[in-house]
């Protein structure tokens, strides 16, 4: 009876050993995810703030051009500056999933490898 107690005491112990530190890993992937949100959620916002700047730019554009010819001449000047700057957002989305995919990547890695060798533990326990 008491061996049995210890063995559920030992189980008991590893289990609540297996918990904490899962839990600590997924509160270190969390902190990861909640920075990559942030990240990409920034890059939403300024992307909109390119966009609403270009459409009041295009707006006043309307009314206030003298002619047919300085309206459109002004128009292509502002498309091409607009190009531009998503151009250069493209390049800055193109760095945050390229972040995240190494970091995801790097992620189940170290977890493939935590469970390898919590299973080979757990293995070597049973068998001695």
């Amino acid at each position: 009876m008491i061996d049995f107690q210890e063995k559920m005491s030992e189980q008991l112990q590893q289990f609540t050993t297996y918990q904490k530190e899962a839990l600590e890993t997924m509160q270190a992937k969390g902190a990861a995810a909640a920075e990559s949100y942030e990240k990409f959620a920034r890059y939403n916002l300024d992307v909109l703030s390119d966009v609403v700047n270009y459409s009041v730019e295009q707006t006043k554009l309307a009314t206030s051009a003298q002619n047919p010819e300085e309206f459109f001449s002004t128009q292509i000047d502002a498309a091409s500056a607009f190009a531009k700057v998503i151009e250069g957002r493209s390049k800055e989305l193109f760095g945050l999933v390229t972040d995240a995919a190494t970091t995801v990547s790097k992620d189940i890695e170290e977890a493939t490898k935590a469970t390898k060798e919590t299973v080979v533990k757990a293995v070597a326990k049973k068998s001695a």
